[in-house]
């Protein structure tokens, strides 16, 4: 009996431990270090992937790029560095280093969180009230049109240009001699020379942003009114000129201005005050008269001296290759021998000017030249008078 109440005993057990045994296979779970997946740049742009600092840089100047006001960074579990010294260092130099970001940023700040195994941080951006809106800055790899851009922000009478280039060595300073250039060589580009404030925003290496502010000197709606009186005047129509040669065509200009522009030195400086409201300076004057030969197809250039050691504007022409100096101020009451197609040897006695700015007028035509072949007699059929023996005059 006692060895069949042993071996009961055995038997249940047996049955207890196989049981057991299969209750703990059932419950066993194997776990592993949770590893996220890369997060590549989702089409909103709102959470990149970073591997190393130059992409961390790359991926907040972008969301400044995009206007973006937050943004999410997601370091890659082998990220090649400290994430928290390179999240500082990288807005430092953002903010710093590119000419976008140093203009439009205010503040750039972050929050940075590890989640398991690796770091995420959100992204805010305050940009500055002034700045003006990111879909209107022109961007420019070069300088090469940034001239045809002022002249167009002229013409249209924009208060602000905003450029960013990418690589350029213009200083504010030749920001400024590039607008002046360009009104003196299209002097009806403004109705008076524009007033500038000129912004510059440096970036690493030669990337520029310039802010560019324009003054005009008077209401939009009067500047267009301005504008349009001084491209709908046509003076050339009234020259005859289509009859004439270049050097007439450049003497008649002149005496229009001398007949319809009455000269103070203490007048406006315009090319408008000069043509519409007939009163300028020497400056006026000589704006004005480049615009004349504009018009009639002659290269002409204004010339900023003196005159018998006072600040004084003339101009220099060009006839035949060889250019020549007119100034319009010299030439009332009839005297243009005094001021019309003079050279510079005839001009250093009283005139001074930067002689490498301008070309050296050295041409040999001179006033009485033009008023001796007005003065020839004409034959009957409007060339010069044969002579006795029916042959014609050389």
């Amino acid at each position: 009996m006692k060895k069949l109440l042993t071996a009961l005993s055995a038997l249940l057990l047996c049955l207890l431990l196989a049981g057991c045994g299969s209750l703990f296979e059932k419950e066993y779970v194997s776990v592993t270090d949770y590893v996220p997946p890369a997060q590549a740049e989702s089409d909103a742009g709102e959470k990149v992937t970073v591997r190393n600092m130059a992409e961390l840089k790359k991926a907040i100047i972008s969301m400044v790029y995009e206007g973006s006001a937050r943004g999410s960074i997601a370091f890659d579990p082998n990220y090649d560095g400290n994430a928290s010294e390179d999240m500082e260092m990288a807005c430092w130099q953002v903010r710093t280093q590119d000419a976008l970001c140093a203009y439009c940023v205010r503040d750039l700040s972050y929050e940075l969180e590890k989640i398991v195994n690796y770091y995420e941080s959100t992204i805010s951006i305050d940009y500055t009230s002034y700045a003006t809106e990111l879909s209107n800055i022109v961007r420019l790899p070069y300088s090469v049109g940034l001239q045809d851009i002022l002249s167009a922000a002229m013409e249209e009478n924009r208060s602000r240009v905003t450029l960013l280039i990418d690589t350029s060595s213009t200083t504010t300073e030749n920001v400024r001699s590039i607008v002046l250039d360009l009104y003196r060589k299209n002097p009806t580009i403004c109705v008076r020379e524009p007033q500038l404030t000129v912004y510059m925003y440096s970036g690493a290496g030669r990337q520029r942003l310039y802010e560019i502010n324009f003054r005009y000197g008077m209401a939009e709606d009067e500047l267009i009114r301005c504008k349009a009186q001084l491209k709908n005047l046509d003076v050339v129509s009234n020259l005859g000129a289509e009859k004439l040669d270049d050097p007439h065509r450049a003497l008649a200009a002149c005496r229009y201005l001398t007949e319809n522009c009455r000269f103070a030195e203490n007048a406006p400086a315009s090319c408008f005050d000069a043509l519409i409201q007939g009163e300028s300076n020497s400056e006026g004057l000589a704006l004005a008269y480049v615009e004349l030969c504009h018009q009639l197809g002659i290269e002409c250039r204004i010339v900023h001296g003196q005159y018998d050691g006072v600040v004084h504007c003339w101009n220099v022409i060009r006839l035949n290759g060889s250019w020549y100096h007119v100034d319009v101020s010299r030439c009332y009451d009839g005297r243009f021998e005094d001021g019309f197609l003079l050279n510079d040897e005839s001009m250093w006695n009283d005139y001074r000017w930067t002689i490498s700015s301008y070309p050296a007028c050295t041409g040999g035509l001179h006033y009485a030249d033009l008023t001796e072949e007005e003065a020839l007699p004409q034959g009957p059929n409007g060339d010069e008078d044969s002579g006795e023996d029916g042959r014609q005059n050389g």
